[in-house]
């Protein structure tokens, strides 16, 4: 889930990206004013934000859980491994 997460994150980011550049060009081409597309621009740059926060949280608590998970396994591994042998 973790990889996918991220994966689509990404994704989204540069597709954001890839709008906004579609925007100035209509701009430098006439089709849209210079405030209609700050307009748009913003908009969409409050989608991508809300987003990635919603999702950064999502993953942050799955991190935290990997960590607690792993943290116990290395613990009961060292303790299991690093006591002496009493017989």
């Amino acid at each position: 889930m973790k990889a996918a997460g991220y994966s689509e994150i990404y994704l989204w980011n540069r597709n954001v990206g890839r709008l906004i550049r579609v925007l100035q060009r209509m701009e430098s081409i006439g089709t849209l004013s210079r405030q209609e597309m700050k307009v748009y621009e913003v908009r969409l740059e409050e989608v991508r934000a809300a987003l990635n926060a919603h999702v950064s949280g999502a993953l942050a608590t799955c991190e935290r859980d990997d960590h607690s998970r792993l943290k116990r396994q290395r613990t009961a591994w060292e303790n299991t491994n690093t006591k002496p042998n009493r017989k």
